[in-house]
C-alpha cells in the first residue's frame, strides 16, 4: 500500500476502496488539488465520495464538489441532474463537517461562473434554499402513466 501511495491517483483510489483503506484515501484526497480531482473519472470518484461521506465529510464534500464542477465546466446539460445530485451531497457533507463558509463560497462561485445555465440554475437555487431536489419522472415513466390512464378510459 505504501508503494501504491506514490502511484497515480485513480489506481490508488480503486485499490484502497477494494482493500477498505478509507483512511488512506481520505488522507491522499485531502491534499489533492481541486483541478486534479476534477480531472478524475467519475467512475473512480463517485464510489470514493460515497465511502468517505460518514467518516470524512469534509473530504467527501471536496470530491462531490469536483464531480459537479467537472460536469458544469464541460457544459454537459444532459448530466446537470447528476451535477445537482452531487451538489446536494456536497452541501450535506459541508454542513456535517461544519464548513458552512466553504459551502457558501462554492455557491457564490457557481452562481458567478454558471449563471447562464438556465437548465441548471433553478435546481441549484432549490439546493441553496436547503430543500430536497424533487425527482422528476423520466419521459418513459410519464408516457407509461399516460398509457395506463388511456387504457382505463
Amino acid at each position: 500500500m505504501e508503494a501504491a501511495e506514490q502511484s497515480n491517483l485513480e489506481p490508488f483510489i480503486e485499490l484502497c476502496l477494494k482493500a477498505k483503506e478509507i483512511d488512506r484515501v481520505a488522507k491522499r484526497l485531502a491534499c489533492t488539488g481541486d483541478r486534479e480531482l476534477e480531472g478524475l473519472s467519475h467512475c473512480v470518484t463517485e464510489p470514493a465520495a460515497a465511502a468517505l461521506k460518514k467518516p470524512y465529510p469534509a473530504v467527501a464534500a471536496k470530491v462531490f464538489r469536483a464531480l459537479s464542477i467537472r460536469i458544469l465546466k464541460a457544459a454537459k446539460s444532459k448530466y446537470y441532474d447528476a451535477a445537482l445530485a452531487h451538489l446536494e451531497q456536497a452541501r450535506r457533507c459541508y454542513l456535517a463537517a461544519g464548513l458552512e463558509e466553504q459551502w457558501e463560497a462554492l455557491a457564490i462561485e457557481i452562481r458567478r461562473d454558471h449563471f447562464r445555465k438556465s437548465c441548471f440554475m433553478p435546481g441549484f437555487n432549490v439546493i441553496i434554499a436547503g430543500k430536497k431536489m424533487r425527482a422528476e419522472p423520466s419521459f418513459l415513466d410519464r408516457a407509461r402513466q399516460r398509457w395506463a390512464e388511456k387504457a382505463k378510459s
